[in-house]
């Protein structure tokens, strides 16, 4: 049976640190056949600065396509996913300084971006993730700014019974203010444990 991998689920949310950026001079990253901790390198070496803070990010899945699927499932996965999932995070002085891998698809390594480009305000990319037999394609095309960013995600992979599979995702993210102390430790502490 087909499932999605939960990873490209948190791919927008782990992008949306990239796309914090605070420089006013725009930096260009061109990477291609890269997984995600070179982008990350790609990124840090570029000079991209990172607007620290709290940001709220909310995802929704704008479609889905199942070829061959009954309406009444597809009706299903289409309410359940296309409810807006909202998530406040927390990125720190030290973690906008050091981006790593985790910010570019959760370092997974099934995946890897064919291509990848970031520069003028604009962000378009095509990642593959492979899991098994089963291959997903992944393109991003967005907009981003000091202290917002808008992404769309298109998903096309094999779905149940090996049918062609397509997901479309928006993700939309706004610098909110600061963190709270409470967001703060939350987030260094989860810094720390990646360490280890």
């Amino acid at each position: 049976m087909y499932r999605m991998p939960m990873k490209l689920a948190f791919v927008p949310l782990a992008l949306a640190d990239l796309w914090l950026s605070g420089c006013s001079k725009q930096p260009t990253v061109i990477a291609r056949d890269a997984d995600a901790g070179e982008v990350a390198a790609k990124v840090a070496s570029a000079g991209v600065k990172f607007a620290p803070g709290a940001w709220q990010t909310q995802v929704k899945a704008l479609d889905i396509s199942v070829p061959g699927m009954p309406p009444e499932m597809a009706e299903r996965m289409k309410a359940g996913m296309g409810e807006a999932h909202q998530q406040r995070s927390c990125l720190t002085r030290d973690k906008a300084a050091r981006p790593d891998g985790d910010f570019f698809g959760q370092a997974d390594k099934s995946c890897k971006y064919k291509t990848f480009t970031m520069a003028g305000g604009k962000i378009d990319g095509t990642l593959v993730c492979t899991h098994g037999s089963s291959t997903q394609t992944i393109k991003l095309d967005g907009t981003y700014a000091a202290d917002s960013f808008v992404m769309d995600m298109d998903m096309q992979g094999a779905g149940p019974g090996g049918k062609a599979m397509r997901v479309r995702v928006k993700t939309e993210a706004k610098r909110v203010g600061e963190c709270t102390a409470q967001e703060k430790a939350q987030a260094e502490a989860d810094e720390k444990a990646a360490a280890i």
